[in-house]
């Protein structure tokens, strides 16, 4: 009897253990066979099959044919004529890898000309399992935009990590393939060395020769270590000898056209395997980069035109409300106004300045059709570009002469051949994952939209997007509205003080931020990370540091027609920051 009652409290026990374990959050498919039906299938990016049907089972695609009868145990999706495309693969970014807080304190480094490797940004051996989170907003925004599997890296400085692929998927299981890549950027830590990039590509060199001597001397040391020293173990040079063996490619992260012949100069003198992600600016190394036939990924990111700087939709009309004779009187008085300042749009040199923008906008957004017609295959990263940007981005490129058939394969079958997933990735064909995206309309229709997203088996529907004006989250108000226009900085920085331009302007009830250096005013800032509370904004401005990505954090507190705040900069410190409002928009 005593036995049998500790055999019922046993099964009690396990069983609210069990329910314990069990995740709610993630809802089951109720069955792993999924029949899609009536799709305009576009197999691969040169073959379009015309109506026919899919069969995924286990999260492979099992059949694909022009009429096949649904399994019994099958979810159907009635596709009623949309277009089903590959899921894209992304080369490289920074998907699933949260922002980390920055520290603004400096490490306390008794040689700053030979700093520990992890103050350096020297981190090769870091997976990207150390810093995945499986949660973060990022994965569900690149599968909305039709992303299936990312290549993601760690963040940081010269040598941030090791980089591994991952399905873009819900829950914990969405490592692919770990360790697939070193990740190498053009960016060190100020104050340390090495801080500029030619150090960089110093202590690149140095690293790389004594990767490949360990190497060496492990190799001669396990063939016979009687009177050989130990090798002495080094968990950075470690990480770096798969490279030396031509094992592990190298994703140098190269957005301008200088970073990128760099980038080749090392490769041609070290003779690793290379991959350019995130170029920008390349179209001048075209040759340079078809006689090394180097893979190559462009940036999805292109400048904002002048139409999405200067929109302010819905903008507040200042005279709104006041008298007929009020109104008179502020006409005349604009008019008075006018008559007494020059027109700076009249002005030979804001003509210049402003032709040379539009020139310098039109190669960014040739770049990919350059690419393209001089045979050079190539894929397309997302490390610095926002996934609701994408078809904007896209349409700009094809609008400059890139072919649509290019773009599916930047997005699908050559970031597969790549990423070396060929046999498993970027098709619809049978027994590859089964990562598909359907579409009402072609992909490349101005208002088409998807429906589903299908990663590796998992369906999910994309629900429809409400009307901006009703549901969209609104940044602007009574207090914003004076944020909007031209506003002029001067930031302390001892012995290097800058000073630069803010314009803010207003688009489908959010802010556009594009800020300015006086020094640099052609380059392009990426400005992320907007938020307000009444009269204060903080920002991010992604700022091109010696040829990589600087990361520079602004909190502002606006007050009347002046701001006044702080800047403050990982590993340098922080920084006071004023300005006021400029009278003309120009």
């Amino acid at each position: 009897m005593i036995k049998l009652l500790f055999f019922i409290v046993l099964i009690h026990s396990s069983f609210f253990h069990l329910k314990g374990q069990i995740d709610y959050d993630v809802v089951k498919n109720a069955t792993s066979t999924i029949f899609i039906n009536d799709a305009i299938i576009q197999k691969t990016p040169t073959l379009n099959i015309g109506i026919g049907d899919i069969v995924i089972q286990n999260g492979i695609i099992s059949n694909v044919a022009k009429s096949l009868a649904p399994p019994y145990d099958a979810r159907i999706i009635e596709a009623d004529s949309s277009y089903a495309y590959a899921c894209f693969i992304d080369v490289l970014s920074h998907t699933g890898v949260g922002k980390e807080e920055r520290n603004q304190k400096r490490p306390e480094v008794k040689f700053p000309g030979s700093p520990p490797n992890h103050v350096a940004g020297i981190t090769p051996e870091l997976s990207l399992s150390n810093k995945l989170s499986t949660t973060d907003p990022s994965i569900k925004a690149m599968r909305n935009a039709g992303f299936g599997i990312s290549h993601s890296v760690p963040r940081g400085q010269m040598l941030p990590g090791q980089g591994s692929l991952i399905t873009l998927k819900d829950g914990d299981d969405i490592l692919v393939s770990e360790n697939a890549s070193i990740f190498l950027q053009f960016s060190g830590v100020r104050g340390f060395y090495p801080s500029t990039v030619i150090g960089v590509m110093a202590k690149w060199r140095d690293l790389y020769r004594k990767a490949h001597y360990l190497s060496l001397h492990q190799s001669s040391y396990n063939l016979n270590p009687l009177g050989t020293a130990r090798p002495k173990w080094d968990k950075s040079l470690e990480a770096l000898i798969p490279v030396t063996q031509l094992q592990t490619p190298v994703f140098h992260n190269t957005p301008g056209i200088k970073d990128v012949f760099r980038a080749l100069e090392l490769k041609r003198e070290l003779g690793y395997n290379l991959v350019l992600v995130n170029v920008k600016n390349g179209w001048d190394a075209i040759e340079s980069i078809k006689a090394l036939n180097v893979p190559i990924a462009l940036s999805l990111d292109l400048p904002k035109t002048e139409k999405d700087k200067n929109s302010t939709k819905g903008k507040r009309n200042p005279r709104e409300g006041k008298s007929d004779s009020e109104k008179r009187t502020d006409k005349s008085a604009s008019k008075n106004t006018e008559k007494s300042k020059p027109n700076k749009e009249d002005d030979p040199e804001t003509k210049a300045l402003k032709a040379r923008k539009l020139e310098s906008l039109k190669a960014y957004e040739a770049q990919a059709s350059k690419f393209e017609k001089a045979g050079i295959p190539f894929a397309f990263s997302m490390l610095t570009a926002a996934p609701d940007d994408l078809k904007k981005n896209i349409k700009r490129m094809i609008d400059n002469g890139l072919s649509e058939q290019m773009v599916l394969e930047a997005l699908t079958t050559n970031p597969a051949k790549i990423l070396g997933i060929s046999n498993v990735c970027g098709t619809i064909e049978i027994g590859k994952m089964a990562n598909i995206f359907i579409s009402d309309k072609s992909f490349f229709e101005d208002k088409s939209r998807m429906n589903y997203v299908i990663v590796e088996g998992m369906v999910y529907e994309i629900p429809k997007k409400e009307k901006k004006d009703e549901t969209n989250e609104d940044q602007t108000g009574e207090d914003t509205q004076n944020l909007i226009g031209n506003w002029s900085f001067e930031v302390d920085i001892p012995d290097d003080p800058r000073t630069g331009r803010i314009i803010i302007s207003e688009s489908d009830k959010k802010l556009d931020i594009e800020v300015i250096d006086n020094s640099r005013p052609l380059e392009v800032n990426i400005v992320s990370d907007i938020s307000t509370n009444g009269n204060q904004v903080s920002l991010t401005v992604n700022v091109n540091d010696n040829g990589a990505d600087l990361p520079v954090n602004l909190s502002l507190i606006f007050e009347d027609n002046e701001f006044t705040g702080e800047v403050s900069i990982e590993g340098v410190g922080s920084f006071p920051i004023k300005g006021r409002k400029n009278d003309s928009p120009d």
